[in-house]
């Protein structure tokens, strides 16, 4: 009888040793993915960067559109059409300029979503594993709470049985 509580122990020990190898895979997993996301997530912010930069310059361009406008409007007062339709024409260009700066900023925008959204999944995975792990570390301590009382009765019969 003793022996027998020897083998369930031992089987319970064996089966929180595997327990506690999956675990420690899933943290490996999880942390993997939480170095990815974190890895997104920092390319995601430079983009950020450059784009914010990028409509930075379309606003200057949209200004000076804006005074060449203003000038064009002076000079068409004055008698000046000539130059004005040059500033006219240079306001135009500076417009479709930073539209095309603001139309490449919603396509970069737009990718920038999709790797934030991968990170989040990642992030989500992660969480995932670690709560599977910490699920098997959990059940692993049981195993090993139950291995250590058939051990004791399994000692407890051992000594009944040399009285």
């Amino acid at each position: 009888m003793a022996n027998e509580r020897d083998r369930i122990a031992d089987e319970r020990d064996a089966i929180a040793d595997e327990r506690d190898a999956a675990a420690d895979r899933r943290d490996a997993i999880a942390s993997d993915r939480d170095r990815e996301a974190d890895e997104r997530d920092r390319i995601a912010g430079a983009r950020d960067q450059r784009v914010a930069a990028i409509i930075d310059a379309a606003d200057v361009r949209d200004a000076a559109a804006e005074a060449r406008d203003r000038a064009a409007d002076a000079r068409d007062v004055s008698g000046n059409g000539e130059q004005a339709a040059i500033d006219r024409f240079h306001a135009g260009r500076d417009r479709d300029a930073a539209a095309g700066d603001r139309a490449a900023f919603v396509e970069r925008t737009d990718a920038g979503a999709e790797r934030r959204e991968r990170s989040a999944e990642n992030r989500f995975d992660s969480a995932v594993d670690r709560l599977g792990a910490e699920l098997d570390r959990h059940n692993s301590e049981s195993d090993r709470a139950r291995a250590r009382e058939e051990r004791e009765r399994a000692r407890q019969a051992r000594e009944e049985t040399q009285r």
